[in-house]
């Protein structure tokens, strides 16, 4: 494969100040991983509604959801990982992966010069790529790969991706890359998200998660961000209540080997009930885990779809004890 030498890339402002990159702000809860993203000059060719990065999307081209992602040089973030202390090393990198013409070759040009300065873990965070593609990326050291659905149906993931809106993605491909990535990653290393707060029903979101875990594959949940800029711009944000109800069947089905048939839905598709009790609540929320950041292990995505004055949808950190009350209250009525 030919390369051309990358100068450029983007890194998530948090990620650059635990880097050191500049003069930047410091973060309460900076994050765990170090997020960056392919550049290029221009915008993605795909076209999802959300995306600040889309092709018919005015917003500023250094965001992605509500996150800044400013340009720096590759060979300052190597050196700069090269020499971290021990105590301020990224648990993992991400690497976000814009769609252009030359985005694989980038993206393994990056790989390859990360792999020689760190032995940090590899997450890339995907279009939809050729088998072949996803064997090197294996071979290149990756350990696991994304490739996002974001819509909880195919309906809504032609409306907010397809091409009904410009864009060149399927469900259908999705769903077939995400399957040859099982193949080479093997269940476990393999994820996607899904967006909250697109017309979705909680049972199309509680079945989509069941089916996705069945072959294997992580599921994060993601609450919508309108940004300014995209077509979504006013769609507002999902309801706070009904992501809670989502993070806690997401966590059952993955953790407790809950099934859909344990949770009851109305005619509008709303979680109605879920079989727990509410000793069982309790103990899942005094352990916060259901309602951190979900994802490869080292992600806590501070505020990527969150004000850091709220509402905080996936928490970057364990939940004070005023929080965990809030979230019982929010959801005790849903179980037994």
């Amino acid at each position: 494969m030919k390369f051309v030498t990358i100068e450029k890339i983007r890194i998530s402002i948090g990620s650059a100040s635990v880097l050191d990159l500049g003069t930047l702000p410091q973060f309460n809860n900076p994050p765990t991983t170090c997020y960056i993203m392919t550049f290029t000059n221009g915008h993605c060719i795909a076209n999802c509604g959300f995306c600040p990065q889309a092709r018919s999307s005015k917003s500023s081209m250094e965001k992605l959801s509500r996150v800044n992602w400013p340009v720096f040089y590759l060979k300052d973030l190597l050196t700069k990982l090269k020499y971290m202390s021990f105590s301020k090393k990224f648990e993992r990198i991400c690497i976000q992966t814009l769609n252009y013409p030359e985005n694989f070759n980038d993206l393994i040009e990056i790989i390859t010069q990360i792999r020689t300065y760190t032995n940090i873990p590899i997450s890339v965070a995907i279009p939809p790529l050729s088998k072949e593609k996803l064997k090197e990326l294996k071979i290149r050291g990756v350990d696991r790969v994304g490739i996002a659905l974001d819509g909880a149906s195919a309906d809504i993931f032609e409306k907010i991706k397809g091409k009904s809106i410009g864009g060149p993605y399927t469900w259908e491909e999705h769903l077939q890359k995400l399957n040859e990535a099982l193949e080479i990653f093997t269940p476990g290393f393999v994820s996607t998200h899904i967006i909250i707060g697109l017309e979705e029903t909680e049972k199309q979101v509680i079945e989509l998660v069941e089916n996705l875990h069945n072959l294997g594959i992580i599921v994060s949940l993601f609450a919508f961000t309108p940004i300014k800029g995209t077509k979504f711009e006013k769609i507002p944000p999902p309801i706070v209540k009904s992501f809670r109800k989502l993070q806690l069947g997401r966590f059952l089905i993955y953790n407790r080997e809950k099934k859909s048939n344990d949770f009851a839905f109305n005619l509008k598709g709303e979680i109605i009930n879920i079989n727990i009790s509410k000793k069982e609540l309790n103990m899942i929320i005094d352990d916060t885990n259901a309602f951190l950041t979900s994802g490869c292990p080292g992600c806590n995505r501070p505020y990527y779809t969150s004000k850091p004055s709220g509402p905080i949808y996936n928490y970057p950190r364990a939940l004070t004890e005023k929080e965990k009350r809030e979230i019982f209250q929010s959801v005790y009525n849903y179980v037994n």
